[in-house]
């Protein structure tokens, strides 16, 4: 017997888990895979600060299985531009000219994309004892004659400045969707009809790459209103084109078969017709010897005054003695 061929024996184990345990690359892919993220995709990111509530947006973006994968993260009101200038977030949510150094819409395009959603009114926290709180609403002069309202909150800063109002501190002004946010049972809103609105604005920069700049656009046609049956989103969803790829194949397998059976059962109907036809012929021959249908009068019916029993309409009932009109024309009572 020879000896086993060397090159024919079994490695070490120690080289074969080296190499079938992943290294970083293989992490990226696992992570991308929990995520539902594509290798090579770069990450889509949307930002808000509190009180912004765009949930419904990014339920629409995830239930028509759009691409990339939208992740979403709050981010306190303060540090919006900085989270976008470094790259933390695609785009944001935010609110400006509340706080002292927001830029103003006009400042903001030049270096950023902004597209207005809404303007955001101001209330009034109040507490429920408050004696301002029978009104339904208020304006700032009678904010302040009746009481002593609190310096300006930062959003950040917003609960803090709720709770401060529930304990009798004073009244504190606050964005509409901020103070809704710190609801409490211990304090009332009124609205301030005489205050500026607050915008609430949709901002991303503008160096950011085309792949993402579409991203982007897309997701704003979603916020605007823009439906799933549009036409305007076509190839963003690969996934869901390859399916309806498979399903035209089998549903043309299936049509042609159907199809097949439909003509089949055509071509049976047109021959019935010519069968019929042959069978009829004998039995006209022989109706010479068997009963003749009676026919129906031809004279017309008479449109006077006839006894019970007398009717043309077959089955119709009439108490003895009593007339009726056999007029076709007569009108309902």
């Amino acid at each position: 017997m020879s000896p086993a061929d060397p090159s024919s024996a079994p490695s070490h184990p120690g080289h074969e888990g080296s190499a079938g345990q992943p290294g970083e690359a293989g992490a990226a892919a696992a992570a991308d895979r929990a995520t539902g993220q594509d290798a090579g995709e770069a990450p889509f990111t949307i930002g808000y600060v509190p009180g912004v509530m765009p949930g419904k947006w990014f339920g629409r973006w995830r239930g028509r299985r759009m691409r990339p994968v939208l992740h979403d993260a709050l981010l306190p009101a303060a540090g919006w531009r900085a989270a976008l200038d470094h790259g933390a977030v695609t785009a944001c949510f935010v609110r400006l000219g509340w706080a002292p150094g927001d830029p103003s819409l006009d400042e903001l395009r030049t270096t950023h994309h902004a597209v207005g959603l809404y303007e955001e009114r101001q209330v009034a926290v109040l507490g429920t004892d408050d004696v301002l709180g029978v009104l339904d609403t208020l304006t700032t002069a009678q904010l302040h004659e009746e009481s002593t309202p609190q310096p300006h909150a930062a959003i950040d800063d917003a609960a803090m400045a709720v709770e401060l109002a529930a304990a009798g501190a004073g009244p504190v002004v606050l964005p509409m969707l901020v103070a809704r946010l710190h609801a409490r049972k211990d304090v009332t809103t009124r609205e301030l009809t005489d205050a500026p609105t607050v915008p609430v604005v949709l901002v991303w920069p503008k160096s950011v790459a085309e792949d993402t700049e579409d991203a982007v656009q897309r997701f704003v046609g979603i916020v605007r209103g823009r439906r799933e049956s549009s036409g305007r989103d076509e190839g963003t969803q690969p996934q869901r084109a390859a399916s309806s790829g498979e399903g035209a194949a089998h549903g043309g397998a299936r049509s042609t078969a159907t199809g097949a059976r439909d003509a089949a059962q055509t071509t049976n109907r047109q021959a019935a017709p010519e069968e019929s036809e042959g069978a009829t012929a004998p039995a006209e021959a022989g109706t010479t010897s068997g009963k003749v249908p009676a026919k129906r009068s031809s004279r017309a019916q008479s449109g006077g005054w006839a006894k019970a029993g007398a009717s043309t309409k077959p089955g119709l009932r009439r108490k003895p003695g009593r007339k009726v009109k056999n007029s076709r024309s007569k009108k309902r009572r």
